[in-house]
């Protein structure tokens, strides 16, 4: 991840994607870029992923988020600003919540948003991946070729409540998942759950891969969770 892309190449990999989709429109600028989907306006903002140089977690990736002029605008503007960082050896892109981020903007002269490799190296394609890290962020991994699916579900991954940044993640308490919440973990539940003979085991592995390891969650608590799933009719 050394060999970083310029600038204008990684917009034209983003334009490839979502110029499949009859939603995406591109209104101006390179990084950031504006762009509408299904008529909503998105800042989009992406760098490169490289080492964060960690001794004691060689794995751990990050894209730094630089100050800009530019950014001061952006800020005060109520338009989302997404910021995606890119892993091209494994064609892969992160996103942080973006409520978040749009509220570092600015912050120092560098900000950091990480992730792990490992990670990156996990996600296949049609599906976007959560992982909570140590420092508690919780970013979405995807590939490139999902770029369209991650839009059409933006909004079902963060969620801003009561002044407050939020990951739309299950409740938890005490380091235990309670419920989940999560529409896109939940849909793909459901030919596992809503079906006379339910596949639990395997329900309880999507699960476990989703939110990665929780070191309060025993196998019993993950069993008890998915048995908390009910779809309507």
């Amino acid at each position: 991840m050394n060999n970083k892309i310029q600038p204008e190449t990684l917009l034209q990999l983003m334009l490839s994607m979502l110029g499949k989709s009859p939603d995406f429109e591109y209104v101006d600028g390179v990084q950031p870029f504006l762009m509408k989907f299904k008529g909503e306006q998105f800042y989009v903002y992406v760098k490169n992923l490289s080492s964060a140089y960690f001794h004691d977690r060689p794995d751990t990736t990050r894209a730094q988020l630089p100050q800009r002029d530019e950014f001061n605008n952006i800020k005060k503007s109520s338009i989302p600003f997404v910021f995606l960082g890119y892993d091209r050896l494994n064609d892969v892109l992160v996103c942080w919540n973006f409520f978040i981020v749009k509220k570092r903007l600015n912050e120092k002269k560098s900000v950091s948003f990480y992730s792990r490799k490992v990670y990156q190296e996990e996600v296949v394609g049609g599906e976007l991946l959560r992982k909570k890290l140590r420092n508690d962020d919780i970013p979405v991994l995807f590939k490139r070729k999902d770029l369209v699916l991650f839009f059409e579900n933006i909004h079902n991954i963060f969620e801003e409540t009561n002044g407050e940044t939020i990951s739309k993640e299950a409740s938890s308490n005490d380091g235990k998942i309670l419920s989940i919440t999560d529409e896109v973990l939940l849909a793909k539940l459901k030919p596992l759950l809503d079906i006379s003979t339910p596949h639990t085991l395997e329900a309880i592995k999507v699960v476990q891969k989703f939110y990665g390891e929780l070191p309060g969650m025993k196998f019993r608590d993950w069993a008890n969770l998915v048995k908390s799933v009910t779809y309507k009719d």
